[in-house]
């Protein structure tokens, strides 16, 4: 249907009469999609953002002064739910961010302790297999953080002998272990004999 009268189409469409809703509906749609793209990427997005504004606009039951006072209606009412759906998609692709920026470091740190736990494992069954003596001076120096001279006092025997015994022990660790797992008991210790 045509409409020969604004006031006619005005006053239909407050009073909730079909026909005037399709009038404006058919009349305005294509522009309002157009318009609505502005604020989205897809087409399907920026449709319905034009038939958001048709049912807010219908279903507000307003009185409009003329229908430049109803486009303006439309446009503004497109307008802010476009800004509306731009806010909503960014808080979205930010939470997204976030969740795959923790997820990374999640995984990153989840396989560093799996590392660090594989190469402990090594490490304490290599210690094991030393001869006792040796043994008891890794592990009071390295993984208790002794000094020698504290083993030496703690054995009963000189400070040369710890030393001699402790570079014995390194040397067969050296030979079974893989380098990371020797490079971490190494680490540990090159920081505690620094402060003897």
């Amino acid at each position: 249907m045509k409409y020969t009268s604004e006031m006619l189409l005005l006053y239909d469409l407050k009073n909730g009469k079909e026909k005037a809703f399709e009038y404006i509906f058919h009349r305005y749609y294509n522009r309002l999609c157009v318009f609505a793209s502005n604020f989205v990427d897809e087409t399907k997005e920026a449709e319905d953002i034009a038939e958001e504004a048709f049912v807010n606009i219908w279903n507000s039951k307003r009185d409009f002064q003329s229908i430049l006072h109803l486009k303006s209606s439309l446009y503004q009412t497109t307008r802010r739910i476009g800004l509306n759906k731009q806010t909503a998609r960014h808080r979205r692709m930010i939470r997204t961010d976030n969740y795959l920026a923790n997820q990374e470091q999640f995984q990153e740190s989840q396989l560093q302790h799996i590392v660090y736990a594989e190469a402990m494992g090594e490490l304490y069954e290599a210690i094991k297999n030393l001869p006792p003596k040796a043994q008891q001076i890794i592990k009071a120096t390295y993984l208790e953080g002794k000094s020698n001279q504290e083993v030496a006092d703690e054995m009963g025997i000189n400070l040369q002998t710890v030393k001699n015994q402790k570079l014995r022990a390194l040397t067969i660790l050296r030979n079974r272990l893989n380098k990371d797992s020797f490079n971490l008991l190494i680490s540990g210790v090159f920081i505690i004999e620094k402060f003897q």
